[in-house]
């Protein structure tokens, strides 16, 4: 069985340890990018608080479970990954406790790193809002695309992810 929420239960609380957070739920200068979008995510958003409505949780779509994070505070970020040689446990084992019996240097690695965080992507109000010059939809935080003298928004200058009902 996968240990997902286990991992993004414990990689949240050994970053916030080794960072001096003690209080995360009330701290606004965590800053945390996750690496997949699995329950891994989850489990670092509930224990740390970070959420992208706020800002606070960044994706980067690497398909790792690893999250780093961010206190805006620090010179320093910590990047905190599954080990690989991390084992799992047997067919029918008990997960939690499984999980529970294997310290920290032996599900995870980590590392002090640096995380140049552009003004845009810091949590808070928006920095600018512009509107698309073809469909009209307000862009945040310099999301936009200039092409030529016409700012536009990335679906319409690069395509969208999803087909208009009209088209099908």
């Amino acid at each position: 069985m996968f240990g997902g929420w286990f991992w993004g239960v414990r990689m949240a609380r050994l970053a916030l340890k080794s960072l001096g957070i003690d209080d995360p739920l009330n701290y606004r200068d965590l800053v945390v990018y996750v690496e997949m979008d699995r329950c891994v995510t989850d489990a670092v958003s509930v224990v740390t608080g970070c959420t992208m409505g706020k800002r606070r949780l960044k994706w980067v779509d690497l398909g790792k479970a690893a999250a780093t994070f961010v206190d805006l505070n620090q010179d320093y970020a910590l990047r905190v990954a599954v080990s690989p040689g991390c084992p799992y446990p047997k067919h029918g084992e008990e997960i939690v406790q499984y999980w529970g019996s294997l310290s920290d240097e032996v599900v995870f690695r980590w590392q002090k790193v640096k995380v140049d965080i552009p003004l845009q992507d810091l949590p808070g109000k928006p920095r600018n809002m512009v509107n698309c010059e073809s469909c009209g939809e307000q862009v945040l935080d310099g999301r936009e695309v200039i092409e030529g003298d016409r700012t536009l928004c990335r679906a319409c200058a690069q395509g969208t992810y999803y087909l208009s009902a009209a088209v099908l």
